[in-house]
Formats: C-alpha cells, sequence, structure tokens
C-alpha cells in the first residue's frame, strides 16, 4: 500500500472520530434549541390531571366583580291609607221610617234526624223592615257544614268568662266573631286587645246604653247625625286597639228600623243578626240542656249567637269537639259581600 493511501485513511477516521464526540457532545446539551413547529410538524400538548382530584380555578378580584349576583334593592312596603270616617248628610235619611222591632227567628227540621234540613224562618215584622238590605242570619256562601260562633259583649261578662272562652277557642283552633258594645270598649280595653291579638273578628254592637228621643235607650232612638257620631266614636275606641288604618264593617242592633238600617250601610256596614240563640246569660240553666241545645240548632252556616257567660266557658269546648265529630269546621263571619 502506497504511503498516500494511509495517509488518507488515517484523515478520514481522524474525521470520523472528531463528528461522532462532537454529535455525543451536543446530544447532552441542555440549551439545546428546538425547532419550532411548522405546518406539517405542529405538537399538541395536553394538561395532565390527577384522576383522583378535582381542581377549580381560585376567582380573582376581577372574576368575583364579573360573577357576583346583583343585590335587589329593598323594597318599602305600602302604607296603608288612612281609614276615613263616611260623610253622612242627616237629611237624606230623615223620610226614612224609623218605627223600631227587633229580630226573631224560628227554626224547624224537615227531617227530624237531618240536621241540614233545618229551615229557617223570620218573623214576618222584622222581614218587612229588612226587604230592601243586605243582613246575615245564616252563611249561605261559605264551605259546606260550617258554623259560626259569635259573641255578644255589652252586659254579659261575669266570672271572667271572655277570658275563659278565648283560652278554650285556641285550644280548639277556632275562630269567631265578637260585637262589642261601647261601654265594653270603655271598661274592657284589655279583653278587647287580646281579641284582636288572638286573630278573631270584631264587629260593633253599638252603643247599647245611648239614650235618644224621649230617653229611650238605644241606638234606634238616635237621630242620624247621633248615630253616626256614636257609630264612628266607636271605631274610634277600635283603632285605638287594632290600628289607625282598620275598621269594623259588621253591626250587629238590638232593635232597628228602616232608618238604622239605611244609615249603617252608609256607614259601611253589613248587619249581622243569627240563626239560633238560646237564654245562656241565666247562670241557672243547665249544662246538659245548654249544650243539647246547640247540637240540636246545628247546621250548615248556623250563625250561633252567645254570650260571654259561665255556662257557655262550661259547654263550649264539649260543643265544638262535638261538631267537629259529625263533620263540621268554624270560621269567623265576614262581610255579605267578601
Amino acid at each position: 500500500m502506497r504511503r498516500s493511501h494511509v495517509i488518507s485513511l488515517f484523515v478520514m477516521f481522524a474525521a470520523v472520530s472528531v463528528f461522532v464526540v462532537v454529535m455525543a457532545f451536543v446530544g447532552r446539551n441542555p440549551k439545546q434549541k428546538i425547532a419550532a413547529p411548522t405546518a406539517t410538524n405542529q405538537v399538541i400538548i395536553e394538561p395532565t390531571l390527577a384522576p383522583t382530584q378535582e381542581t377549580s380555578a381560585t376567582p380573582s378580584a376581577t372574576d368575583e366583580i364579573a360573577t357576583a349576583t346583583p343585590t335587589a334593592e329593598p323594597t318599602e312596603e305600602p302604607t296603608p291609607e288612612p281609614v276615613v270616617r263616611p260623610v253622612i248628610n242627616p237629611s237624606d235619611f230623615y223620610d226614612f221610617s224609623t218605627k223600631e222591632t227587633e229580630f226573631s227567628i224560628y227554626n224547624s227540621r224537615k227531617v227530624e234526624d237531618d240536621p241540614e234540613s233545618m229551615e229557617f224562618t223570620i218573623d214576618s215584622a222584622a222581614l218587612n223592615v229588612l226587604d230592601g238590605y243586605e243582613y246575615i242570619y245564616r252563611k249561605t256562601d261559605g264551605a259546606a257544614k260550617t258554623v259560626y260562633i259569635t259573641f255578644n259583649l255589652g252586659y254579659e261578662d261575669k266570672n271572667g268568662s271572655t277570658l275563659k272562652i278565648l283560652d278554650l277557642l285556641d285550644r280548639a283552633g277556632v275562630k269567631a266573631t265578637f260585637f262589642i258594645s261601647k261601654n265594653y270598649f270603655e271598661e274592657n280595653a284589655a279583653n278587647v286587645a287580646e281579641i284582636i291579638k288572638r286573630g278573631h273578628t270584631v264587629g260593633s254592637r253599638g252603643d247599647i246604653f245611648a239614650k235618644g228621643s224621649g230617653n229611650k235607650t238605644g241606638m234606634v232612638y238616635l237621630s242620624p247625625d247621633q248615630f253616626s257620631d256614636t257609630m264612628w266614636s266607636i271605631e274610634v275606641l277600635y283603632q285605638q286597639l287594632a290600628g289607625e288604618n282598620t275598621r269594623m264593617t259588621l253591626y250587629r242592633p238590638e232593635k232597628f228600623s228602616v232608618r238604622d238600617l239605611a244609615l249603617a250601610e252608609a256607614m259601611g256596614y253589613t248587619v249581622v243578626f243569627r240563626s239560633y240563640s238560646y237564654y245562656d246569660w241565666d247562670d241557672s240553666v243547665d249544662r246538659n240542656k245548654a249544650l243539647r241545645s246547640l247540637e240540636d240548632n246545628t247546621c250548615s252556616g248556623v250563625v250561633l249567637q252567645l254570650s260571654s257567660s259561665k255556662v257557655n266557658s262550661l259547654i263550649l269546648e264539649d260543643y265544638i269537639t262535638w261538631a267537629k265529630d259529625k263533620g263540621y269546621s268554624f270560621a269567623a263571619l265576614n262581610a255579605a259581600n267578601d
């Protein structure tokens, strides 16, 4: 082999060795640059999440502002309009009859064993005076088998019976209607406040001791302006206990005339009478007979007129239990058109 050939082979071997060393060195260099991906060699890197751990981004201050639910501005409840006294022109009522009458009613069952066959007959004299006016003596527009218990407060409140009756009504879950005279408002304001507080309906009984023409006692003997003044003075007493934006809408007269009915209607009252009452103001009445009388006169829509007497404080809870067992429910009265 010629010497020139040997030298050439040696040079080639040395060159290859240097190339191998250089390439090895470049492969270990951490600063080696990677060419940016082109359209043909794009690399997609997807983040890897731990399979058992959910991650949620912590919202930044700007995120909280952007996603916060706007708080509604508080709205003020509208203030009820003050109750305004009805304007009564006395001369509009001078031509109405002032002939007085009392409400009288009779009832009987068409079928002895069927309380729902009960029929009521109003005395013809009272019926003639009532002709053309709205009044309640039995509620026929309420739910079936509903009984309406009402009380007259004025004369009859013996032995703290009113509060005892309120307690037993609470225990039974029953609401009633209390017709209250002016003197009772003045003398027993705490009791009236308790009646209102416990959610019962309050109606006006007028002033049972009002002095009218001929020095006679009763609302029926008052002149139109005296009638209006008296009724509104009782409304003022009621508002002092129930709130100035409230008023009574039910009125139970004792004696009445056409003029009284016209005045009550003009002042916004619905007149309420009764379906049944008994001599419950007499403490000597037999308790069992009293209870039986209520049971025998119970039917759908009956309006019971009771006194806050001792006997009623003793029998009323038993009566309510009996009535509920017979499928009856109880409600307070409202105005005729409500």
